[in-house]
């Protein structure tokens, strides 16, 4: 599994939110919504005020044990877009 597609924490935690998520997944993101109240779904690791946020760890395995596949190429290219995105822009381009 190449885990160059997800957000790393400064410990080197791989974390998701429900928009990588349903990128990930190949669904909509209030599918996912859907999803995470299903008692099979890996419960998020932390829940902020913007919403939840899951471990890349868990939903591998939540994938590997359902047989769901996951789709790295299409997460690889949001985040690269939303790099250039920020790359681009003056104000975010000390952010990334």
């Amino acid at each position: 599994m190449d885990t160059t597609y997800t957000m790393e924490t400064r410990d080197g935690r791989r974390m998701l939110g429900a928009g990588e998520l349903s990128l990930l997944l190949g669904v909509s993101r209030p599918r996912v919504k859907e999803l995470a109240a299903q008692a099979w779904f890996p419960a998020p690791a932390v829940r902020l005020n913007r919403g939840e946020v899951w471990k890349m760890a868990d939903i591998a395995q939540m994938a590997a044990q359902t047989g769901r596949k996951l789709d790295y190429p299409a997460l690889a290219a949001d985040l690269a877009a939303r790099r250039e995105r920020h790359r681009a822009n003056p104000i975010l381009r000390g952010l990334i």
